[in-house]
């Protein structure tokens, strides 16, 4: 076998392992870089308030991503109401959380009828346009003396669905800066 075929074999082999090195760390890079500027809306705190047969839900809303989030939307199924903000800002000088009061009256659905599946649903955008939701699950106990429902969130078990781009969808939008301000 000739030497010159053997060193340029040895020679490919170096070239294409330090290549991959160094572009798996480039890949890796540029989707933290992605995922670090993307928001993420959560639920952070629920309060109940009870006065007579009404219920009154206080969840309070954070983005604790690293990106605005912009249309913001959250609705209860079996709620006549929704709650919208133009943009959650993370944490930071324009940083805010949201109370949203969400009043269930003893005619409210939620209340008075077992619901197999009820969602608490907030819907956003980040700054590329991409949407994101997120689920969380109704759960309702029956209450002892009257036969409505208490209406509680799972917190722990969100349902979430967000964008998943190609790498060279990344890179090109990090590359261009949002389109939003």
């Amino acid at each position: 076998m000739d030497w010159s075929v053997i060193v340029g074999l040895l020679a490919f082999l170096i070239a294409s392992g330090t290549a991959s090195y160094y572009g798996y760390g480039f890949v890796a890079q540029t989707r933290k870089e992605f995922r670090s500027r993307q928001p993420d809306l959560q639920v952070t705190n629920l309060s109940a308030i009870t006065s007579g047969d009404v219920l009154t839900l206080r969840p309070e809303l954070e983005n604790v991503g690293g990106g605005v989030a912009y249309d913001c939307v959250m609705q209860l199924s079996g709620w006549e109401g929704h709650f919208t903000v133009k943009a959650l800002h993370p944490h930071g000088p324009r940083f805010q959380k949201h109370v949203i009061s969400i009043v269930l009256n003893p005619d409210a659905p939620l209340r008075v009828k077992f619901v197999t599946n009820g969602f608490l649903r907030i819907c956003y955008r980040d700054s590329w346009g991409f949407t994101y939701e997120c689920w969380y699950p109704v759960v309702q106990l029956r209450s002892g003396a009257t036969p409505l429902y208490n209406i509680s969130l799972d917190l722990e078990h969100p349902d979430v669905t967000e964008p998943h781009p190609s790498f060279w969808e990344m890179w090109k939008r990090l590359r261009t800066g949002p389109s939003r301000d």
